[in-house]
């Protein structure tokens, strides 16, 4: 390379001193660095995103220019670097960009503390303002300092001064036509990333959002329209990705608001053809549109199970929609229930106007449409450059702040202790402390009952008796005092860790993580929901069973032939699940006899009851690789209580749910049953097809 050449380092890092903190290839620096690459030249960009990785590239070379983008998951972590990059060269020119950069943040105190080490700051959409800040610093020989004199001719940038005062420039135009940035994965530099086999392809067709919700940073007007790339550059991008991708990965779409806009259908006929094709992607991963929702769903039959309806809801109580300026489709729950598609709505826990009754009753609502469904339920976060940010600053709906640490995000950066912290709404003026942590354990029960289906059968009897489904799960929660001590305890350890691991000021989450490194870094502590709704089939199947099928009975009149009913479901589901019930016991083939031919009515359930195939019936059950997996190797997989030795490389498709552990079922005759799968078995054969 020539001594002239401009050596930039672009980076969206994540933690990777006991494995990998996000696996998500780092579009928004991918897409400034080519669009560097084709307007200045002689420049030398390089995208980096493991910690450990960006520490040697900065002690091996001289780095001109050092981007970084920061998101909730990294600003501590970006923070460290950043100061690390200056310490070794106090003339490379550093650049920060992202979501959390905000020239207008609430806590201005904290933010001066974090950032004012940059040398410029740009906020909102970076490839224009950040082509034209270089640009504008080789034009003055390098010298940020009459760079920042001359701040009126950039644009979204803005740096702190001496005074800790902001000096921002004038805004500039958003990129109207999106063809208008090179694509990252055509001009070769996220080739390392597919090359590694782990990383999640990220792509983006559209930006904007024309919603204005208050707890979003899309929310601010200059985000409400909608630009979008071309179906040929999509194609062209999909297309060169699937060629080199390793098939389990999948693919994550940017996307505000996937499937909303007809170009949507074309580009999923496009995908369609390279899953046939490449066996990728085998699972998108994006958030869905607020309207359109028959278009949204021709996306995800078009997508053959690849695709989840994510439905961000938020809430389902008009009072509360309105207050956090959010409009949902007024019909939305009679589309779900014609789905046969997965539906995951996003949901926030609490917001502004929610009660506790308004938000289990919205859960329920939804629960009781039969669709396949599961719940996403987010904490409410503070976000930078959001309307609920200034909300809770003017006091407004008595908000209450907490500082926690953020999905065990922990790890060491050349030798130091570093821990990222969310800010979330911990209770508010109409759901106090108690209620938020009452909704949570509702949470907990119907996150291990419905994420991945791991009990469909329970659901599918309730729904041929005509019984509402959260008749059972609302009679599990009111009698929670009556379910198994063990089951009582674990969510009881979950309220505890809520209570003991919030805290009113950042700094406190940082002694606390310090205090417990090695717990948090190996997932000994930390993992909110998802630990504890696992945490009830992991380690107490046996009572899950006992509790979900005790209430069953009690819910449904009583009778002689429904006892059997339950007791032969009860059965069928310990059987498949036979090493989780029977722990340390290996049987490669069970036969077992039932009352009825479960199988063939699980394929009719919707016109058929469990009584209409009464008749003596063998099955035989096959263990599989996965259904002997031991409770350490289900811990692990999904990143928790680890050993030191272990490194855990983060990916959904590894993570063991229930239904992934399921034996194989055999006829009498010899012969697979036909079963008609639903969505997610599908996507677990898949994954069994195609695994690591």
């Amino acid at each position: 390379m020539k001594k002239d050449n401009l050596r930039i380092l672009l980076c969206d890092p994540c933690y990777s001193s006991s494995g990998v903190s996000n696996n998500i290839i780092p579009l928004a620096v991918g897409l400034i660095g080519s669009y560097i690459k084709s307007n200045i030249p002689n420049v030398n960009v390089k995208i980096l995103k493991k910690s450990d990785d960006i520490i040697k590239y900065i002690d091996k070379h001289e780095i001109d220019v050092f981007g970084i983008c920061n998101y909730l998951w990294n600003t501590n972590l970006s923070n460290k670097i950043s100061n690390y990059v200056k310490k070794k060269n106090p003339k490379t020119l550093v650049v920060y960009g992202g979501p959390e950069i905000n020239k207008d943040p609430v806590d201005i105190k904290n933010f001066v503390k974090k950032y004012k080490h940059a040398d410029m700051l740009i906020e909102r959409e970076g490839e224009l303002a950040f082509c034209q800040l270089i640009q504008k610093w080789l034009e003055k020989g390098k010298d940020i300092k009459k760079v920042r004199e001359k701040i009126d001719e950039l644009g979204n940038c803005f740096f702190i001064d001496e005074k800790n005062k902001f000096i921002s420039s004038p805004e500039i135009t958003r990129v109207k036509h999106l063809d208008q940035t090179v694509s990252p994965y055509l001009d070769g530099l996220f080739d390392d990333f597919l090359k590694e086999g782990t990383f999640q392809p990220l792509i983006q067709t559209n930006r904007g959002c024309p919603y204005k919700c208050s707890f979003c940073h899309e929310g601010l007007s200059y985000y409400n329209k909608i630009h979008f790339h071309s179906v040929e550059y999509v194609k062209k991008e999909l297309s060169y990705i699937a060629e080199r991708i390793n098939p389990p990965v999948g693919l994550h779409i940017a996307d505000s608001n996937w499937g909303m806009y007809q170009q949507d259908v074309e580009i999923s006929y496009h995908i369609k053809k390279l899953k046939d094709k490449y066996k990728w992607p085998m699972y998108i991963h994006c958030s869905t549109g607020k309207s359109q929702l028959p278009r949204i769903i021709k996306t995800a039959e078009i997508l053959d199970g690849a695709l989840r309806i994510t439905n961000a809801v938020q809430s389902l109580d008009n009072d509360v929609l309105k207050t956090i300026k959010r409009t949902n489709l007024h019909n939305l729950q009679d589309y779900i229930k014609n789905m046969e598609t997965i539906s995951e709505p996003d949901i926030i826990l609490p917001l502004p106007n929610e009660t506790l009754k308004s938000f289990i009753k919205g859960l329920n609502e939804l629960l009781d449409t039969k669709a396949p469904i599961r719940f996403t339920v987010h904490p409410t976060l503070l976000l930078s450059n959001t309307d609920m940010n200034k909300e809770y600053a003017s006091k407004k709906f008595g908000l209450i702040k907490k500082y926690r640490q953020n999905q065990n995000l922990v790890g060491y950066v050349n030798g130091d202790l570093v821990c990222e912290t969310e800010c979330n709404i911990y209770a508010t003026e109409t759901m106090n402390e108690n209620d938020v942590f009452l909704a949570r354990k509702y949470v907990v029960i119907l996150d291990a009952m419905l994420r991945e289906e791991p009990i469909s059968e329970i659901f599918y009897y309730l729904d041929s008796k005509k019984i509402n489904r959260s008749k059972l799960t609302m009679h599990m929660f009111d009698n929670l005092k009556k379910a198994p001590l063990k089951i009582q305890s674990a969510l009881e350890e979950y309220i505890h860790t809520l209570k003991t691991e919030n805290f009113d000021k950042e700094e406190e989450v940082f002694k606390y993580v310090g205090k417990n490194k090695d717990d948090y870094i190996l997932g000994v502590k930390g993992g909110d929901l998802l630990r504890y709704s696992q945490k009830l089939w992991i380690e107490n199947f046996r009572d899950m069973m006992k509790w979900i099928t005790n209430s069953l009975l009690q819910i449904i009149p009583e009778s002689g032939e429904i006892k059997k009913e339950v007791i032969n479901l009860k059965d069928f589901l310990e059987t498949i699940y036979f090493e989780r019930k029977n722990k340390g016991e290996n049987t490669y083939k069970l036969t077992k006899s039932f009352d009825y031919d479960i199988i063939s009515w699980k394929n009719n359930y919707k016109t058929k009851k469990l009584s209409d195939y009464k008749v003596k019936t063998n099955y035989h059950f096959i263990e599989t690789k996965y259904s002997k997996q031991k409770e350490d190797e289900l811990w692990k997989s999904f990143g928790f209580n680890l050993k030191k030795e272990d490194k855990y490389n983060y990916t959904s498709l590894k993570r063991m749910y229930l239904s992934r552990l399921k034996r194989k079922i055999i006829l009498e005759n010899g012969e697979e049953p036909k079963i008609k799968m639903s969505q997610m078995a599908a996507f677990n054969n898949a994954i069994e097809k195609y695994s690591y």
